[in-house]
């Protein structure tokens, strides 16, 4: 397993978790926690090294859908 992102907040990381692993990528958060912020490292996410390109596209996908405005907003 390698970490391809660190997040601040443990909330971050579970929801990108959720994310890979409804696209069928394993996923684990490490890191210390206290409640739902980060550890003073944060937190990581880490996948498989053989998935590392899949997860990235992933997590980008979903950036994309973040920053892209709904209909309703524009």
């Amino acid at each position: 397993m390698k970490a391809i992102r660190s997040y601040s907040m443990q909330l971050e990381a579970d929801l990108a978790r959720i994310a890979l692993e409804g696209a069928d990528i394993p996923a684990v958060v490490v890191g210390i926690g206290v409640g739902m912020e980060g550890g003073v490292g944060g937190v990581q996410l880490l996948v498989p090294e053989d998935r590392i390109e899949a997860a990235l596209e992933v997590l980008e996908d979903i950036e994309d859908q973040e920053m892209t405005p709904s209909p309703d907003q524009a």
